[in-house]
């Protein structure tokens, strides 16, 4: 059940995160091909993925009152 939770993670959230992951680090990380590797760079790219995928969410539904 774990495995595929993670597997489900880095399916959706590593590409979403990967771009800004290379904008925060100047193109430096992530490395290529390490999508599904167990890395903390490839797990940190997911994370951030996963907050912009949040943060979209919380936009979509209206959670933020900008005016």
């Amino acid at each position: 059940m774990d495995y595929l939770l993670e597997l489900l993670l880095r399916l959706f959230c590593f590409p979403i995160g990967w771009p800004v992951m290379k904008l925060l680090s100047w193109g430096r990380y992530p490395k290529p091909k390490t999508w599904f590797a167990e890395t903390p760079q490839s797990d940190w790219t997911s994370g951030i993925g996963l907050l912009v995928w949040t943060v979209v969410l919380l936009a979509v539904l209206k959670q933020f009152e900008f005016f």
